[in-house]
């Protein structure tokens, strides 16, 4: 029978919450789906199910700020296992239709084991969601790495006397232009390719605007003759102090100021008695990784990130 999609009600809560997955992929349990949207960030207008012949056979759970008016991510999309053999069509449905109701496209975040290419049913899990990713328009795949900072297992390196840092407002517009140029970070290069350099930076900044956490701890760097070398921004994810965004203008590039710029966002949240800090980059970008590396940060996961 014919699959209809739907943004869920009151009523559907507990058939929501029935799904489940045995597959080595991140998922949504019912406990955290009830505490967030009691903050707001999961919603029944955000949260969708897939129904055949009057019975659930998918569900996708999309995520957003408090505050924001459509999703930023699509976090959880699960297909019943009874309906396995059309489980790329059911996805794909459900993504069309959020992105649809939201006049916006988020991106599909699925989160993995450090290993998955080595886990044969990690590998099939990512398989089909590839294949629902592509028919739905979200047709290019990026991986990511996630890493953490865990004090006092990772101590945070001394100030660089090569580098001065200060706050700063209006220049991060030109600043986070600036390092487009030969960026490695995949969403970055697609950015530039659509919007252009400076749209990038604009679009950039609004995303890193809406994040918690202060301004006045987004640092950028001088050297000591007073030229700008880079900047740094520690922010906060919904759950943990961050380092959100690092960059170095493209003729610094390859001097180690970027181990600089991380020391400088770590000594911050150190400063706030943060517990702990994260990161992600792109698994393509070496440079930043091994930076990641000499900071004593540990790998915690993989990440697949789906765009339009």
């Amino acid at each position: 029978m014919t699959v209809s999609v739907r943004a869920s009600t009151a009523a559907d809560l507990e058939a929501l919450l029935a799904f489940s997955t045995s597959a080595p992929v991140s998922w949504t349990r019912p406990d955290r789906y009830r505490q967030e949207s009691l903050t707001g960030n999961h919603r029944q207008e955000w949260s969708f199910l897939a129904v055949r012949d009057g019975r659930p056979v998918g569900r996708a759970l999309w995520w957003g700020g408090a505050d924001a008016g459509a999703p930023s991510t699509l976090d959880d999309l699960l297909v019943a296992p009874s309906d396995e053999d059309d489980r790329v069509t059911i996805a794909a449905a459900l993504i069309r239709a959020g992105t649809a109701s939201f006049g916006t496209v988020p991106e599909w975040i699925v989160d993995l084991a450090v290993d998955w290419h080595d886990d044969p049913e990690a590998v099939a899990a990512v398989a089909w969601r590839t294949e629902a990713a592509r028919q739905a328009g979200l047709a290019r795949s990026t991986e990511r790495v996630s890493v953490a900072w865990e004090p006092p297992t990772a101590a945070v390196a001394p100030t660089s006397p090569r580098l001065r840092f200060r706050g700063g407002d209006d220049e991060f517009t030109d600043l986070f232009a600036r390092v487009t140029v030969g960026s490695l970070d995949a969403h970055t290069r697609a950015t530039v390719a659509e919007l252009g350099v400076r749209g990038t930076a604009l679009d950039d900044l609004d995303f890193y605007r809406s994040l918690p956490g202060r301004r006045e701890d987004w640092r950028i760097a001088e050297d000591n003759d007073g030229l700008v070398v880079g900047f740094v921004l520690a922010t906060r994810t919904a759950y943990d102090a961050a380092v959100s965004s690092i960059g170095v203008l493209p003729q610094h590039r390859g001097k180690g100021i970027v181990d600089g710029l991380l020391a400088e966002a770590l000594r911050v949240h150190a400063a706030a008695g943060e517990p702990r800090v994260v990161a992600t980059t792109d698994a393509d970008n070496v440079p930043m990784r091994r930076a990641f590396e000499r900071a004593g940060a540990t790998v915690t996961r993989r990440r697949l990130v789906f765009e339009r």
